[in-house]
């Protein structure tokens, strides 16, 4: 339909005609506003897809600039730091989560050996790394959600473990655990007090070496000049098991606690690792042919279907020669401390008391 559209002359022109449909203001933008929701669609889709694909390139070149993970850092021979990787890669419905479990000490009593043992375990998330926030007051200020990001991702059923061998001996550590979980698991592993004792020297020994120093004798550090044994030496301390197992009962019932033979651990960690299991609340997964002794490195090495490993070399090191009568006069020193300890943990280790 058209009508006429006036210009001051009676006469009619075809030019002169207007559509109907041309003058309903709907009909005259649909063209073009379908045409405008197009292209914001398509520049949406655009973005959207842009937004993702720069968090991927920027996720993956993070990693690949790792030097820990880059690939062309390893040689042939080596193998990847499968550890390192654990902890950076995430599956869905997995996240970081505070520790359920914490191997707080000993020293030199096979922490790092117990650690791996259990991360056989498919239940079971291990920090790759000793994070210190408990002991470390700087560490600490950084809040509990900065510990978070410190654990690996894990599934809602996994167990997440950290180990730092050094809240065993620091004061504040008991409370400070405590607050963040009154119901955590902890493990202990000690061994018998005058080995742990003689492989931490050896560590010393090995770390100043590096550095181009000497470390005095083993018998001038243990024992006073009219030789009497050297308690304010900081390695024959930490072998005081009961001096320090005392704060932590007082903080933590005893059935929180586990104490794990660093010695049986070492000649055979298949009979530990089931009373631990056993103690974590995790069904028996852990086998006996998990474990193979390495004659070369002198201790049990770890393998399942993925994972094949030993400890590194500064595992197992070679312990000085001490005299007989040395080793006499520290291990009577220690008996009455080993009977406290015994006491308390309800479990004698029947370490030598000396002659």
């Amino acid at each position: 339909m058209s009508v006429k559209k006036e210009t001051g002359s009676s006469s009619l022109s075809t030019n002169n005609l207007v559509s109907v449909d041309d003058c309903h203001p709907s009909s005259k933008n649909a063209g073009t506003w379908n045409l405008t929701k197009s292209h914001f669609f398509a520049v949406l889709v655009f973005l959207s897809t842009f937004s993702f694909c720069m968090v991927v390139h920027y996720s993956r070149r993070e990693i690949l600039e790792d030097t820990k993970l880059r690939l062309d850092n390893y040689h042939d021979e080596e193998s990847i730091n499968l550890d390192i990787l654990k902890q950076r890669v995430q599956f869905t419905r997995t996240k970081r989560r505070l520790p359920q479990v914490i191997i707080i000490g000993v020293r030199k009593g096979g922490t790092r050996a117990l650690l791996e043992f259990l991360n056989v375990h498919p239940m079971v998330q291990k920090s790759s790394v000793e994070v210190h926030f408990f002991d470390n007051d700087a560490k600490h200020s950084l809040g509990l959600e900065w510990y978070r990001r410190q654990m690996p991702f894990s599934f809602p059923e996994q167990i997440t473990i950290e180990k730092s061998p050094s809240y065993f001996i620091t004061d504040k550590v008991p409370e400070r655990i405590h607050e963040m979980n009154s119901s955590i698991k902890l493990l202990l592993i000690v061994r018998d007090p005058v080995t742990r004792l003689i492989s931490d020297y050896s560590q010393l020994a090995a770390n100043k070496a590096k550095k181009g120093k000497i470390l005095p004798s083993f018998k001038e550090l243990v024992l006073n000049r009219d030789g009497q044994v050297n308690v304010n030496y900081r390695a024959v301390k930490i072998s005081m098991y009961s001096i320090y197992l005392k704060k932590w009962l007082k903080v933590f019932s005893r059935h929180q606690i586990l104490v794990v033979n660093g010695d049986q651990l070492i000649r055979d960690p298949f009979i530990e690792l089931q009373q631990i299991e056993d103690f974590l609340g995790l069904k028996h997964r852990i086998k006996r042919e998990n474990f193979y002794y390495n004659k070369t490195k002198g201790f049990f090495c770890v393998q399942n279907n993925t994972l094949n490993k030993c400890l590194n070399e500064s595992k197992g090191r070679k312990h000085p020669e001490i005299s007989p009568r040395l080793l006499s006069r520290l291990r009577r020193f220690y008996v009455p401390y080993n009977k406290e300890f015994y006491r308390a943990v309800g479990r004698s280790f029947g370490w030598p008391e000396g002659y």
